[in-house]
């Protein structure tokens, strides 16, 4: 049994290190002095007051290891996003990614990662060190530490009574850090045993879908619905970037761009099953009891294919996913080597309209333009050079930059070669394209990435492409005037392009809400709205004042 100073100094780090979250929350989410007071001083006096519970100095450090992950985990959101805590999506996240995407990231944000080392690794390997030396604090040491702690505990709860007679009056489950951080993780939980029930709770759903149509057409149909991964509408020549990015978009005939298209989520988890289904943010919780566009393709006597250059997830993509007749995954779980290029979800649907006549409708999950974004794109799409990330700095913007247009301009080739494969097997096509959400790219020197709690508009704003065959055009004549007319309207993915792929198959269902499909005369533009990390709809408009 020793003391030493290096035991009461490993205690007194383990505090501080737990504390600095709040620290700097405080800063950034500019918290009224109040509640900034009580946000500091009633977590530092439980950590305090925990710890003193026990000599055993190493052992309290390593009970503690749960208080050092969500701290952890809340500075390297800090330093990605700038601001705000861990919210239901991060964790959400956590268990519908997998290793190698996660990979991807930290190596991108290598510097957060080394200042959390810097932080906590010392006090956890200052913990198993305590541990084999059998090292113990005195109790004079614990007496006053206990005194402190709960003096500290003492001034929190007096700022928390005199905030509840100003304006802005403390909540727990929102201010204080950690309780909001593990309020969100049970909501989160909540979430997940709900989808484990996705199979029950929408049994027996249908769309009753069926064909209205009365158009003669020499072809079957054949309509594909591209789903594009972190593209931003931005950096899309063909929607007005600097850049020739889309060479061929640009060129194409019979394609209708939408200018001012956005999502409702900027997480994959959420804004793909919207995509997917009749929901939106503002009734994302019946997602829990419907099916998706895929069944209500088959139910309208079409073949459906799903076709994903990402891996199962256990989430409602994959749910929806297995909806269709055929579902195949390009990289299966526990294939090694590197992911495939989006080439590859080509050549499957080119065998599988060979191998299938008759109307089809196929969905191609792309790898899009996901960090790391050099790994996205073959060698001889290098064409904006240096692009190159040695970490993802503002410093190494341009490179970045560089890249992530080159992954536009492989999107724009897989889009091409869409088309033309469509165009090969049906005079009577429908192509469209949408990206699940957008990315920030240090555009304002601070922000990069998606799934941030508070989305910018690069996150939001993304490509909507609409390709219609020469033969679709004469068929559907006025659908397709209609589209262009509307091109230039404000639209939400989220809420229109379930609405859309259906009523330009000729498909109707008792969801089909007309007003919310860009295809008809009577849509208007939407109120766009974001859902947040608690599943409450919140205008865009208010998001990015």
């Amino acid at each position: 049994m020793k003391r030493n100073i290096g035991t009461y100094i490993l205690m007194v780090a383990l505090v501080v290190s737990l504390t600095i979250p709040n620290l700097a929350l405080v800063v950034t989410e500019r918290q009224p002095f109040f509640i900034a007071l009580c946000n500091v001083l009633l977590p530092c006096g439980l950590y305090a007051l925990l710890s003193s519970f026990s000599r055993r100095v190493g052992r309290t450090v390593w009970l503690m290891f749960p208080f050092i992950f969500l701290a952890a985990f809340q500075i390297v959101l800090t330093y990605l996003f700038g601001r705000s805590i861990i919210g239901v999506d991060m964790f959400l996240n956590l268990v519908t990614t997998n290793a190698e995407e996660v990979g991807e990231m930290l190596g991108g944000i290598i510097y957060g990662v080394v200042i959390v080392f810097c932080i906590y690794v010392p006090v956890l390997i200052g913990g198993y060190i305590a541990i084999r030396h059998k090292a113990r604090l005195g109790m004079r040491w614990l007496m006053c530490q206990r005194k402190v702690s709960l003096a500290m505990l003492l001034c929190g709860v007096m700022s928390w009574f005199i905030s509840s007679f100003t304006s802005s009056p403390l909540v727990v489950k929102d201010d204080v850090f950690p309780a909001n951080v593990i309020y969100n993780a049970g909501l989160s939980c909540e979430r997940m045993y709900r989808s484990a029930r996705y199979d029950e709770t929408s049994m027996g759903f249908v769309f009753n879908a069926r064909r209205v149509t009365t158009e003669v057409v020499d072809s079957p149909m054949v309509v594909v619905f591209v789903i594009g991964e972190t593209s931003r509408a931005a950096n899309f020549a063909v929607a007005g970037y600097s850049r020739n990015t889309t060479p061929n978009l640009s060129s194409l005939q019979g394609l209708v761009s939408f200018s001012d298209a956005m999502s409702e989520s900027n997480t994959t988890h959420k804004s793909v099953p919207m995509l997917l289904s009749s929901v939106d943010a503002t009734n994302f919780d019946d997602i829990y009891k419907q099916k998706s566009i895929i069944t209500a393709f088959k139910e309208a006597g079409f073949k459906t294919a799903f076709f994903s250059n990402q891996k199962p997830n256990h989430s409602f993509i994959e749910f929806f996913g297995n909806e269709a007749d055929t579902c195949c995954y390009v990289k299966e779980p526990g294939q090694k080597g590197k992911k495939p290029y989006d080439k590859s979800l080509v050549d499957c649907l080119g065998q599988y309209l060979k191998e299938n006549t008759g109307d089809t409708f196929v969905v191609l999950h792309t790898y899009g333009s996901h960090f790391n974004y050099s790994d996205r794109y073959p060698a001889e799409f290098r064409r904006f050079l240096p692009d190159e990330i040695p970490a993802a700095t503002p410093e190494n913007r341009a490179s970045l930059v560089n890249a992530y247009d080159n992954t536009i301009l492989y999107t724009d080739y897989i889009l091409d070669m869409v088309i033309k494969t469509v165009g090969r097997f049906s005079s009577n096509g429908i192509v469209l394209y949408t990206s699940d959400h957008g990315e920030d790219l240090f555009d304002d020197g601070h922000h990069f990435m998606h799934a941030s709690p508070v989305p910018s508009l690069h996150q939001l704003h993304v490509p909507l492409f609409v390709w219609v065959s020469s033969s679709y055009t004469l068929s559907h004549e006025s659908m397709v005037s209609i589209l262009r007319q509307n091109s230039g309207k404000k639209v939400s993915t989220s809420s229109s392009v379930f609405h859309t792929l259906l009523q330009m198959a000729d498909i109707q269902t008792h969801v089909l809400d007309k007003k919310k499909s860009i295809a008809d005369t009577s849509f208007r533009e939407t109120e766009r709205i974001f859902i947040t990390d608690r599943n409450t709809p919140v205008a865009i408009s208010h998001i990015m004042e």
